[in-house]
């Protein structure tokens, strides 16, 4: 059935989003879902959307967006796409092609395709329709649709009165997004304007609760995954600020909206110095406070407070760092930058949200400025990041008609760009600058495959050899057998190099001499001899 509903095309399409938004691990557990014959139910409805219910702890139901992935569901509780979409994909995938050779892209280093959805905040909805009301949800009877903002902010303080003491006797992550995904139902009833609103300030509430939370237990036990915590929630708000309607908002609950730019005021004032509460302030004012009036009142604050003497370092680089923000919001790019390149503590994650803005709105010169300054933090950004970027990137050249000089300027990216730009190299015929590479980056042999290896044995074949002769010396370091055994077989490698340059002679002095330096290694001598490479 799906053969007939889906396209090989769409799957493909749909296969390039899973690698883009996906966590790896998060694949793979999806994956196995759908080898363990976890999917049924599966259809596909006018090519546009594909369901399934997924068994897990319970029966999950998943709908996949073909057109706008980001829009993709699923009724379990994580918050990012999660495995049962990734073995809803595989379902899919399978009727076209065997999903062991996806699994095979998934884990090579590998160029993403760029896509428009890429630019979206990779977000699931959070579906919380059918969920049963928790034993709290009488709380929020006394929330109305016109309750103020501060009346929100008191339930939220009720709400999470026991939240504390729960997150130091269970896992703190889990506790915390249990606590933020149950309160938005009470908002199930309200209009969606507000109710998204809503789900902004409960993010941010519970932000601060978990900086709190941090700052007062002070465990390193729960570090890493309290800093996942942090990402997420800060994923979820930018993805919640950019599906809101901000217009329709301003037109039908002004005094809300209101009453959230006079919060804004205190928040940059939070007993917080953690990078995620800058994150989280600046996408508020990005994406809903963005009025003329209210970030020029913003940025004379924030000049006033600079510029007070008795302000700590610390405090005047938070308050310097929010204020960058608006001068991007004037253009003033080099200035932000100017100052944010101050900050040791700013990682390529902080600028995303900009550079993807810029892509979205074709902003192609302005994109390429902010690739050109941040260099340095994409060549040492983690894969998933890079990949956005050069993806980006290689759209923007080619928009820009420079397309021609994507290849080479990929040089600037290394290390992050070892991959895509050894393929330039190989591609066009530079084989010495492709294995100059390789060995300065410390690649191991394997990197390169057979096909490429065979290549340049047969076009250039002493130029192997740097990188034959290091594999050759890590084996016989490893002193064991099988090491031998290998350095042997690569040392074949070397004689058929010198052959093919007619240069036995070099060969001989080559073998005599390593023979003589590990003379002392008999398990390595009978290697030799037993592979004729000494007599």
């Amino acid at each position: 059935m799906l053969q007939r509903e889906l396209t090989r095309e769409q799957v493909k399409q749909l296969g390039e989003q899973i690698l883009v938004n996906m966590e790896e691990h998060i694949v793979e557990q999806g994956y196995q879902y759908f080898t363990d014959g976890m999917v049924f139910n599966v259809q596909a409805e006018d090519g546009a959307h594909l369901r399934s219910d997924v068994q897990g702890s319970a029966v999950y139901h998943v709908e996949i967006d073909l057109n706008a992935f980001a829009n993709s569901t699923c009724t379990c509780s994580y918050a990012r796409y999660c495995k049962h979409i990734a073995a809803t994909f595989f379902q899919a995938y399978s009727v076209f092609e065997n999903p062991r050779a996806f699994m095979n892209v998934l884990h090579k280093p590998r160029s993403t395709v760029f896509s428009p959805a890429m630019l979206v905040p990779a977000y699931k909805k959070i579906v919380k329709s059918g969920a049963n009301p928790t034993p709290s949800a009488s709380l929020g009877a006394s929330l109305r649709p016109e309750s103020k903002v501060s009346d929100w902010w008191s339930f939220l303080e009720k709400w999470t009165r026991n939240l504390p003491l729960a997150m130091e006797t269970a896992r703190p992550s889990s506790e915390l997004f249990s606590s933020y995904e149950n309160v938005l139902g009470v908002t199930s009833s309200w209009p969606e304007e507000l109710a998204q609103l809503f789900s902004v300030h409960a993010n941010l509430f519970h932000l601060l609760k978990l900086q709190t939370f941090v700052k007062d237990v002070r465990s390193s036990y729960w570090a890493s995954d309290l800093t996942q915590t942090a990402d997420r929630l800060v994923e979820q708000l930018e993805a919640a600020l950019f599906y809101l309607d901000a217009g329709s908002l301003r037109k039908h609950f002004s005094s809300h909206l209101e009453e959230t730019h006079e919060k804004s005021k205190e928040w940059k004032h939070c007993d917080s110095a953690t990078i995620y509460w800058i994150q989280a302030n600046r996408l508020l004012w990005w994406y809903l406070l963005n009025t003329p009036a209210w970030i020029q009142e913003e940025m004379d604050e924030l000049d006033r407070l600079i510029k007070n003497p008795v302000l700590t370092d610390a405090e005047r680089e938070r308050f310097s760092i929010l204020q960058a923000h608006f001068l991007v919001m004037k253009g003033e790019d080099e200035a932000a930058l100017r100052i944010w390149n101050g900050s040791q503590s700013l990682a390529l994650s902080f600028y995303l949200p900009y550079m993807k803005a810029f892509a979205r709105h074709e902003e192609w010169e302005r994109f390429l400025y902010w690739v050109d300054r941040l260099e340095t933090l994409i060549g040492t950004a983690d894969g998933p990041e890079y990949r956005l970027v050069a993806a980006v990137w290689r759209e923007a050249m080619e928009r820009l008609g420079r397309s021609a000089d994507s290849g080479a300027m990929l040089k600037r990216f290394l290390p992050a760009s070892l991959t895509d730009y050894c393929a330039y190299l190989f591609e066009n015929r530079q084989y010495k600058q492709y294995l100059d590479v390789l060995m300065t980056y410390q690649s191991a042999l394997e990197q390169m495959n057979q096909q490429q290896a065979k290549i340049i044995e047969d076009q250039k074949p002493l130029l192997l050899l740097p990188l034959l002769i290091r594999e050759i010396n890590q084996q016989i370091g490893s002193r064991n057998r099988s090491g031998y055994r290998e350095a042997a077989k690569l040392l074949k490698k070397v004689r058929a190099s010198y052959q093919k340059a007619d240069q036995l002679d070099v060969w001989e002095r080559f073998i005599q001499g390593l023979a003589t330096k590990y003379s002392r290694l008999r398990a390595f001598q009978e290697e030799l001899k037993r592979g004729n490479l000494i007599s």
